[in-house]
């Protein structure tokens, strides 16, 4: 902008002045040149406080130090970054801001123009539903996941060894991972071992360990997993395919609750709580005589089957947004909104791959995202198509239930569940419902909906 008369300047510095978005510009050494009422407001730090001091004196977070990686990855990249970071103001309160850099050249020098958004209350609020539709991380409100989430919280604190079925990329891994969190065993060893990476001849050593020169190549003794497990937990991931042999093997070590290094015929008693997990059918497994029957019995103390992402739709809009959120972040965009037709594919598409395959979808469609809402556009339709979605699945109750914000629903019930499915993030509401923040505040106020709800 070029200014021609005072008049301009004064028009701009009051119109600067005025908005609700903190804004600061700092030289390459980031010294502090402008500093917004709206700052001053966020940091606690009145303008002439703040003007010539070093900008990492006034916003803290934890990656402006000496690297200055926010505005360093404006440059390198050429485009703005943005962070959500925690931090503290003038007065030592604690605040989430999101904040965001973009660098510019003007007269040969190097400028950054920094802008800051308080959303410490937005992230509050984000707690409370996350805290309410979460267990240690595994996110689901519908009531089939709820299920799994008591059943857990029965079993958790108890010795029992547990099989999870289910598809994969149900989260299998993160329902084992919940398990041990909740147990008495929380605070001892968490040891993992995919069954399917590993040769046949290696597993028995990587579980039980070896002596030394118990085979060429055994140079010095070795402790096995189940030993370094003990008074901990060990997760067995794919236990379905390991071999008979071994798995007589194994039979004896649940028995016994005992061990032996190869090479050695002294036996170790172990301490371990076991949980294994497989996406086989392991009865329909031990019917063709791929599965010993009495090993499935004792790993089958508590099963656990995971649904699939097709018996679990409501959960899609919580799974995605949650997605889209974690890769903002990551890839340093500025996502705000799923777009009511995206949302709507989302809900009504098969997801074979389940939850792993929405992560990998809503990755790669941040990553192609031109815009600041994530459309339903060609890119995405292509995908569906790609995948066998011909004839999608029918609109279920899950479908049903974000068509509340259709434009034949009720206005209240339209923007009561816009807040719902965005997290009650008003800017992300606003736009799935195509209007202004401002008309969304106006309307919440007129028809008594509160944030909080």
């Amino acid at each position: 902008m070029i200014l021609h008369s005072d008049l301009d300047y004064d028009l701009l510095n009051t119109a600067f002045n005025s908005i609700d978005t903190g804004i600061v510009i700092h030289d390459e050494k980031n010294k502090i040149l402008v500093f917004n009422k709206a700052m001053s407001k966020i940091t606690g730090y009145p303008n002439n406080e703040a003007i010539g001091k070093d900008c990492r004196a006034i916003i803290k977070p934890a990656f402006c130090d000496l690297s200055c990686a926010l505005c360093d990855k404006s440059e390198k990249i050429s485009k703005k970054v943005y962070h959500e970071i925690k931090t503290t103001n003038k007065d030592g309160a604690t605040c989430w801001l999101r904040v965001s850099s973009i660098h510019f050249v003007q007269e040969g020098n190097r400028y950054y123009l920094v802008t800051v958004t308080d959303i410490t209350e937005l992230k509050q609020n984000e707690d409370l539903v996350f805290r309410s539709e979460s267990f240690y991380g595994v996110i689901g409100k519908s009531e089939a996941m709820r299920k799994v989430f008591e059943f857990v919280r029965s079993i958790a604190e108890t010795d029992m060894t547990i099989l999870i079925t289910g598809e994969t990329g149900t989260g299998k891994e993160l329902i084992a991972s919940a398990i041990q969190k909740h147990s008495l065993r929380k605070d001892g060893p968490y040891i993992k071992l995919n069954c399917t990476a590993l040769p046949e001849q290696l597993i028995e050593s990587e579980l039980f360990g070896h002596v030394k020169g118990a085979y060429t190549g055994a140079a010095i003794d070795r402790v096995g997993r189940f030993e370094a497990a003990s008074n901990g937990t060990i997760f067995l991931d794919e236990i379905g395919e390991i071999s008979l042999q071994f798995q007589a093997k194994l039979l004896r070590v649940l028995q016994e609750k005992e061990i032996e290094r190869i090479g050695e015929n002294i036996p170790r008693k172990i301490d371990v709580r076991i949980l294994a997990a497989t996406n086989k059918d392991l009865r329909e497994e031990v019917k063709k005589g791929r599965f010993r029957e009495d090993l499935y019995y004792r790993l089958a103390m508590a099963p656990i089957n995971l649904p699939s992402l097709s018996e679990r739709r409501e959960d899609i809009p919580l799974l995605a947004l949650n997605f889209m959120k974690h890769f903002c972040l990551k890839y340093g965009r500025d996502l705000t909104a799923i777009s009511p037709g995206m949302m709507t594919a989302l809900i009504k598409y098969g997801w074979p791959g389940n939850v792993r395959e929405l992560y990998n979808f809503i990755e790669v469609a941040i990553v192609t995202c031109k815009g600041n809402t994530l459309n339903l556009d060609k890119t995405a339709s292509a995908y569906f198509v790609r995948h066998g979605e011909d004839n999608p699945p029918p609109i279920d109750n899950a479908t049903k239930l974000y068509d509340k914000t259709g434009p034949d629903a009720p206005e209240k019930t339209q923007i009561a569940e816009a807040l719902r499915i965005h997290r009650y993030n008003v800017s992300s509401a606003a736009k799935a419902l195509d209007i202004s923040r401002t008309t969304l505040w106006r309307k919440m106020k007129a028809l008594g909906i509160s944030r909080a709800e």
